[in-house]
């Protein structure tokens, strides 16, 4: 019985990962792998306690809630980088995740609060990203784009300063600013003006809410920060008034299910999650895996549980990819031209599109 499970899981992995696909929802020190981070830490001569070798270090990635993870990824996995340079690793690790799920294009969170406070530079930081992003194009057709996280973790001067950072030395591999970090301890309202000079700059704004925080988190930052997409939004499950909202206006949730499942704030299981509930209830979902290597999560695999634990049907899961492209920032003429080789794909594997 097993032997057919697996044969029958190798199908459908194999299926999902021969349609290029797009991601928006995933950070950046997140695709860190376990080799490069213990790297870090023994090259940099950095000391953790409790961290002495790779496994120790391996372990770590066992988080109970959202804040211990948020903890673990500013001071240890954050900590682990001391010069620019570091970054190169992540660009070749973004390109490894990339490449082995087929992901043709990626809006991807960077988070630089932390770096800054550790004596990197900004400008340094972002010119080796933009031109690690400019190579993965030249080299590999993979295309990626950076939304800066000006953080709620620091407050409103450190989210100012960020901002004030980003648009000094924005180029063309920067789309927009991020509110990530602790939702219950920065909440939206706290950073309009933040997100009002980045709209007048004419940068795109989304937020983390309802992954750790009720639905109110959700409503604050449509209302405050005028998000464009809501990172998470698993609260909004218990608000039908939202449910209603977000039909209507097809604000696109950005789904991490495996993410969602180790913060424990909500579910504790996948076939729990509210997405199954969000997409038949008409709301614009599209799916993510948040940090890859901390959650041991691919793409391919995230779109695999939707099948076999949520029941989405093939067709759904194809209609997943597609809410998932239309929803990135991508000008409209390239999201046409990305879902017709999408289309293509699937036809040749079979299927129609939706």
């Amino acid at each position: 019985m097993q032997q057919v499970k697996d044969k029958e899981q190798t199908r459908i992995e194999k299926l999902i990962h021969s349609i290029p696909k797009t991601e928006i929802h995933l950070h950046l020190e997140g695709l860190v792998s376990v080799d490069t981070l213990w790297y870090l830490i023994s090259r940099n001569k950095l000391e953790f306690d409790g961290i002495n070798t790779r496994e120790d270090l391996e372990q770590q990635f066992d988080f109970k809630s959202l804040d211990e993870f948020i903890w673990f990824y500013i001071n240890i996995l954050q900590n682990a980088f001391r010069t620019s340079e570091d970054l190169k690793c992540l660009i070749t690790d973004a390109k490894t995740y990339l490449s082995r799920n087929n992901i043709v294009y990626a809006e991807i969170f960077f988070a630089p609060s932390k770096f800054v406070q550790n004596g990197l530079e900004f400008a340094e930081m972002m010119q080796i990203l933009h031109d690690g992003a400019q190579k993965l194009q030249s080299e590999d057709n993979i295309e990626i784009k950076f939304i800066i996280d000006v953080s709620r973790s620091y407050g409103i001067e450190n989210a100012e300063q960020n901002l004030a950072l980003t648009l000094e030395h924005l180029n063309d591999s920067i789309i927009g600013i991020g509110l990530g970090g602790s939702e219950s301890q920065g909440p939206a309202e706290l950073f309009p003006s933040v997100f009002k000079k980045a709209i007048d700059k004419g940068l795109k704004v989304v937020a983390h809410a309802g992954e750790d925080v009720d639905s109110s988190s959700i409503w604050n930052s449509i209302k405050f920060l005028k998000a464009q997409r809501i990172g998470h939004g698993i609260s909004a499950r218990d608000d039908a008034k939202l449910i209603e909202y977000l039909q209507k206006t097809g604000i696109p949730l950005e789904i991490c299910p495996t993410s969602n499942v180790f913060t424990r704030k909500f579910i504790q299981r996948l076939e729990d999650h509210p997405i199954r509930l969000f997409f038949d209830s008409g709301i614009n979902v599209t799916l993510n895996t948040d940090d890859p290597t901390l959650f041991n999560i691919d793409l391919v695999e995230e779109y695999y549980n939707m099948y076999n634990h949520l029941d989405f049907t093939i067709e759904e899961l194809f209609q997943l990819m597609k809410n998932t492209l239309f929803a990135t920032f991508l000008p409209q003429e390239k999201k046409s031209a990305l879902w017709e080789k999408t289309v293509a794909a699937i036809k040749r594997a079979g299927y129609l599109a939706p």
